[in-house]
């Protein structure tokens, strides 16, 4: 099954298009600009044409659409979720100004749909094994398995070496069992076996490298094949500094590092090293100990251990987190997934619902903390939400004192406040950060980042490292959806030389133990290949 795909503007001029199909588009584009194609949802349209199935889906004023080649085995649900990222990709990548931008767009859309392919392969073997053997009636007739009428919501999380599909609304679905009955709830979906690991008493986040240590495919090998045949001449001899640093430049600026920051990189380097006599594997060599020592933390990156410490001493204030970050990035699901490996670490967890402005933010909490209740049945602790429903600035402020004061005489450990998503760039938004980090006074501040955003990183780790005034910064990053970018991992290195603020963990997936430990060597080999 191959796939094209078309973006393109309200009056139906096309912007861009990928695998150059586009007569099977012209009258799709054709019915959702006249209005007259089937709308699923909300700005997701369907319509078949020529015994093919598109679907389109509206961001921004701006268009995706899709077909494919054969009959898809996929639902809706995660083709819309595929355009969801591609037109995200898109509009990130063109608001760019590099030279690359058509080939970095290339890669990160071939990236997604190299995803949907293994969904639609997965979704093809699940079909086969639940067809099975027909069921015989009484009458000794064959009937086929009865069809269920509502295909559920799957969601994607990184599963080893693939992406694979949990059922998202399992949790959620009451229908099957009487209420309060928790039988009736998959939490096997909620979490995977192979996350964590155990030291002594403790358990530890396993570190990332599953995803990062690919092998380079054989397109990209034959890209870069023209420049190092271009000076094959040079090893075991002197190279041309000026033309390997262009050259690994914008290699860089190809994997999301942004292009000011991957010039200040080579040019350093350059610095040290001219004068000198210097091979190619001599450059490479100390390129990779620059990328290593920028990602590498200068403070220790332990927080079991000073959450321990806290805990054990007669203090009776919990250790406080708080954490921070622009909408959408997932902070709440990173805040539950250190809850989840708190309570794994036998910590007393209060989750503090301070994101007082989206509608639905406290509301998503309360699920939150339902399923990791469900989940912790192994150990003794306990896990609750502090809430006062929703409020501005004065409210959150509140809200946030009276949780830290009553997990300190309830017997928690630990607070882990959720925050509302703000604009970097609006400087009225990001005002109360201050006068919130004054008031909760946390013991770590902790910012969500996205590995997708690209050059935009260092101006938001920058506003929100800054937020806090001059005796607070950020402490750690927490890099999101790492398990979307593939090797376009120079995000990273953005926002840690913008601040100096280490990565505590990256985030690959969508459940409670999808987050790992960073492995600088795998990021800098990535960034390297």
């Amino acid at each position: 099954m191959s796939q094209s795909l078309v973006i393109f503007a309200p009056s139906g001029s096309v912007l861009y298009k990928y695998n150059n199909k586009l007569s099977p588009f012209n009258d799709f584009i054709s019915e959702i600009v006249n209005g007259t194609c089937t709308e699923l949802e909300p700005d997701f349209f369907t319509s078949t044409i020529n015994q093919k199935r598109l679907y389109c889906l509206k961001r921004k004023n701006t268009y995706a659409a899709i077909y494919f080649d054969a009959v898809s085995t996929l639902d809706s649900d995660k083709i819309k979720s595929c355009l969801v990222d591609v037109l995200k990709i898109y509009l990130k990548v063109t608001e760019e100004e590099s030279s690359d931008r058509s080939e970095k767009l290339q890669k990160l859309i071939d990236y997604q749909f190299n995803q949907l392919m293994k969904l639609s392969q997965a979704a093809k073997v699940a079909q086969s094994l639940e067809s099975g053997p027909e069921s015989k009636t009484n009458s000794g007739t064959s009937t086929p398995k009865k069809v269920q009428s509502q295909t559920k919501k799957t969601m994607r999380k990184w599963d080893g070496n693939q992406m694979v599909e949990v059922n998202a609304n399992e949790v959620l679905d009451y229908s099957e069992g009487k209420a309060g009955d928790d039988s009736a709830i998959n939490t096997d979906s909620l979490v995977s076996g192979d996350a964590f690991s155990q030291q002594d008493d403790l358990v530890l986040v396993n570190e990332l490298n599953d995803i990062l240590d690919e092998d380079v495919p054989s397109d990209e090998v034959s890209k870069k094949s023209g420049f190092f045949g271009k000076i094959s001449s040079y090893f075991g001899g002197p190279i041309d500094l000026d033309e390997v640093s262009k050259t690994f430049t914008d290699q860089f600026i190809s994997k999301n590092i942004a292009p000011a920051t991957a010039k200040t990189i080579t040019d350093k380097l350059n610095h040290e090293l001219k004068g000198k006599k210097v091979t190619l594997k001599d450059y490479k060599r100390a390129l990779t100990v620059e990328l290593t020592k920028i990602l590498t933390p200068n403070v220790s990156t332990d927080l079991l251990y000073d959450v321990k410490r806290n805990s054990s001493t007669s203090n009776s204030r919990p250790y406080v987190i708080s954490v921070v970050g622009v909408n959408g990035v997932g902070k709440s699901t990173n805040l539950a997934k250190l809850a989840y490996w708190f309570l794994q670490n036998n910590l007393n967890v209060l989750i503090c619902a301070c994101d007082t402005f989206r509608s639905g933010a406290v509301e998503q909490l309360k699920v939150h903390v339902n399923n990791l209740k469900r989940l912790n049945t192994t150990t003794n602790t306990k896990i609750d939400i502090f809430e006062k429903g929703y409020g501005g600035g004065d409210h959150v402020v509140a809200t946030a004192k009276s949780a830290i004061e009553f997990a300190g005489a309830e017997g928690f450990d630990i607070v882990l406040i959720d925050t509302a998503g703000r604009t970097h760039s609006n400087a009225k938004l990001m005002a109360p950060l201050k006068k919130f980090g004054d008031a909760a006074n946390p013991n770590k501040i902790i910012m969500v980042g996205e590995a997708l955003v690209g050059t935009d990183s260092v101006e938001q780790a920058v506003n929100f490292n800054n937020a806090f005034g001059n005796r607070r910064s950020l402490d750690f990053f927490i890099i999101s959806k790492v398990d979307t970018v593939g090797d376009l991992v120079g995000s990273m290195i953005n926002m840690v030389m913008a601040t100096k603020v280490p990565i505590l963990f990256v985030g690959t997936g969508q459940v409670y133990t999808d987050i790992k430990r960073l492995s600088v060597k795998s990021v800098v080999d990535a960034l390297m290949r």
